[in-house]
Parts: C-alpha cells; sequence; structure tokens
C-alpha cells in the first residue's frame, strides 16, 4: 500500500484513493501507528486540494468512532464539498511536537479528557504555526455529558462536536455532585457522597455545539449497517442479554451491580451468564437474544446499544429523553424502551415486551434502519456540511 501512494501522490484530483483512507483507518487506533497505515492517512495534501482538512485524533477505539465516518465517505465529502483530509494522531501534539506545516484550511481536534490547561495552550499554539488561519474544530469523544473543557477550548475554535447534547442547555452550567449528572444521580441513590463540580463554562460556546454520530460509525458496525440487512428474530433462545461490566468508581459498580440484580430478580426469564467471554461469543449470543438490558456506563452513550441493535435485539435502557443525539436513535418505545433511572419499572417493563413479538419486531426494525439509512445515505456528509462552507 505504501508503494502504490507514492506513486498515486499528486494525481488525487483524477484517482479515487478514498479506499486507502478507510482501509488505513482500520489501524488508526494503534497508539504507535507506523508503516504503511500510518502513511496513508498522514500523506501530503495533493497540490490540487481546493480544501484541506487535518485531523488530528485521538488513538483509542472511543475517540476514533467520531473520526472513522471523515474516513469512510472521505469520496463523498471531497466531491460535495472538495475537501482533502489527512490523519495524524495528536499524542504527538500534546507530547509538543510541532506538526507538519500543511497550512490546512480546517483542523478538527482531539485529545483525551485528561489533557490540562497548560497543554492545551501548548496544543494550539502548535497548530497556529502549522496551519495559520485554520478555522480548528473540537471532536468530543468523552463519555460524559458536560463540556468540561469548553473555558479553555472556546476562544480558539469555531465549533464543538460531541456525540449527545443536553436538551436543556442550562445543564451544561449546573455544577453536579461528583461531577456528571450520572454521578450525582447514583450518588445520591446509593448513599455515595461527592462534593459538586462547576467547570465554568462560558455562554459563549452554546452556538459553537454541534452533534456527531455515536458509536455506531466505529469501523466494525458501519461497515455491517451499510451492507447487511438485520439479523432474524427468528430462534433467539435468550429472553434478555445481560453480560456487562460492573467494576469501577464507587457509584459506577454499585448501578451497575443494581442493574444486574434486578434483571436476575425477574423470575422466568432465560438470561446469559455473566463472566466474560470473547467478542464473538458476546455477539453470537446478542444475537440470540431477545432484549438487550443496556445501563448507563460512565455516560450515557454505550457500545452496547449499538451492540444490541445491531444484532437486532430489542435496546432496553435507561430513559434517555434528556439526550439529543444524530441520528435521535432514542426515541421511546420508537427504537428502545426506556426504564426508570433506578430500575424500579425494569420487569413490567421486560415482561411487556417478553409478551408483545410484533412489538419486538417493530422496535428492533426502526433502530436498525435508523441507522442503516443513516450509514447507506450518507447523510454524515450532510450533517458535517457547517464544517466546509464557510472555508469554501
Amino acid at each position: 500500500m505504501a508503494k502504490n501512494i507514492l506513486i498515486l501522490q499528486g494525481f488525487e484530483a483524477a484517482v479515487d484513493l478514498s479506499w486507502i483512507d478507510s482501509l488505513a483507518g482500520r489501524y488508526a487506533t494503534r497508539r504507535n501507528l507506523s508503516g504503511p497505515a500510518a502513511r496513508a492517512l498522514g500523506r501530503p495534501f495533493s497540490r490540487r486540494a481546493p480544501l484541506r482538512m487535518a485531523i488530528y485524533y485521538e488513538p483509542n477505539a472511543i475517540s476514533f468512532t467520531q473520526i472513522f465516518p471523515f474516513l469512510y465517505h472521505s469520496r463523498q465529502l471531497r466531491d460535495r464539498y472538495g475537501v482533502e483530509l489527512r490523519c495524524y494522531p495528536s499524542t504527538d501534539l500534546v507530547a509538543g511536537k510541532a506538526p507538519r506545516a500543511d497550512g490546512a484550511d480546517i483542523v478538527l481536534l482531539q485529545v483525551w479528557f485528561t489533557a490540562t490547561p497548560e497543554t492545551l495552550e501548548r496544543v494550539f499554539g502548535l497548530l497556529a504555526k502549522a496551519h495559520p488561519g485554520a478555522r480548528i474544530a473540537f471532536v468530543d469523544s468523552f463519555a460524559h455529558s458536560d463540556i468540561r473543557m469548553a473555558a479553555q477550548l472556546e476562544p480558539e475554535i469555531g465549533f464543538y462536536l460531541k456525540k449527545s447534547l443536553f436538551r436543556d442547555r442550562e445543564n451544561f452550567f449546573r455544577p453536579f455532585r461528583g461531577d456528571t449528572n450520572l454521578t450525582e444521580f447514583y450518588g445520591d441513590l446509593y448513599g455515595i457522597s461527592a462534593e459538586p463540580v462547576d467547570w465554568n463554562v462560558p455562554r459563549a460556546i452554546l452556538p459553537k455545539l454541534r452533534l456527531s454520530p455515536n458509536f455506531f460509525t466505529a469501523p466494525r458496525f458501519l461497515r455491517t449497517f451499510a451492507a447487511q440487512e438485520m439479523p432474524s428474530l427468528e430462534d433467539r433462545p435468550l429472553d434478555i442479554q445481560t453480560r456487562f461490566g460492573k467494576r469501577g468508581s464507587p457509584w459506577y459498580q454499585a448501578m451497575r451491580e443494581d442493574a444486574l440484580a434486578r434483571v436476575r430478580a425477574i423470575e422466568g426469564l432465560s438470561l446469559s451468564p455473566t463472566e466474560r467471554v470473547s467478542y464473538p461469543q458476546y455477539m453470537q449470543e446478542m444475537r440470540q437474544s431477545k432484549l438487550c438490558f443496556s445501563p448507563h456506563g460512565y455516560g450515557e452513550l454505550c457500545w452496547r446499544d449499538v451492540e444490541g441493535v445491531l444484532s437486532g435485539a430489542v435496546l432496553i435502557k435507561p430513559d434517555m429523553s434528556h439526550l439529543e443525539s444524530l441520528p435521535d436513535i432514542y426515541q421511546p418505545g420508537v427504537t428502545y424502551l426506556p426504564v426508570k433511572w433506578d430500575f424500579s419499572d425494569l420487569e413490567e417493563v421486560v415482561r411487556r415486551a417478553l409478551a408483545d413479538p410484533d412489538l419486538r419486531a417493530e422496535i428492533a426494525g426502526n433502530a436498525y434502519r435508523m441507522i442503516a439509512d443513516y450509514v447507506r445515505q450518507a447523510r454524515f456528509v450532510e450533517d458535517m456540511g457547517f464544517l466546509f462552507q464557510e472555508a469554501q
């Protein structure tokens, strides 16, 4: 692949090399990325590129879910907006290494939520030297629903992209006990005390907030939704797939253990075991399940939500009505079945779903089609248009 890149360099206006970006993206989460994949993702812009976008991504699987659709749809983005994109791990920036001075018109930046204000200041200084005049957008891949870096980011960025947003934007300015809305609720529920945390979010960030899709744009999910129909709903011997992690922070562990205890207390159900298995086994088991119970994690959105939908299992999840997502895959009674955050109505919701196969087929089909249509119609290209319109 590296040899082909060298041969074709400079001819990208005439030759479609989007397959290189998509293929190399499979390896992008390797923290020590090198060799052909690194050369493909970070090759120099072609001379004829009318619009250049440099993406500095955090190289982990969670963060890369928001970057991969840019690679997957790179041909459509080029055809629609005239943009070429290149990708580089942001770990070099965080370490203080100057990036290549490509003179990009647009910069997408990801760093992990542990980055300090001093680190961010250094990163923006390096970007300003490498890409003078570029419009910078921050891509927030963090689990929590708050925007805790906004005070440092707002003066430097034009847009702030996040996988979900509070419908009531005032929640971004509210101090929560323990630092998030989840730590406050579950801390109070299980008697775990914590002091409020105020992130001092500036109101000037509000017009810069934008949604980006969530975990279904990970490489392994996106390709499946693009090419395959929903698995059959027949021959599903398990009532509920309940194999989820429980260890973690005190509030998280208390919540997850309570969730598992509640579902296992429902009499007469066929449940999955709880111990860890390989990922292929886990997904095979999900395809054998009628329902997928997915409690919140450290944030509301979970890999498990998408795994359930992808497998044709009906998603049961604590109420998500307080959040917006893109697309809106959390529509109660349409794409998932909500339960109360304290799980007090879990048995009622489970028994109603198990008693109504038509309801399960409708909800599972709605959720799968919503994501599959979004991917197959390349609606991501339209939704990300705000990044390119003012730069053209």
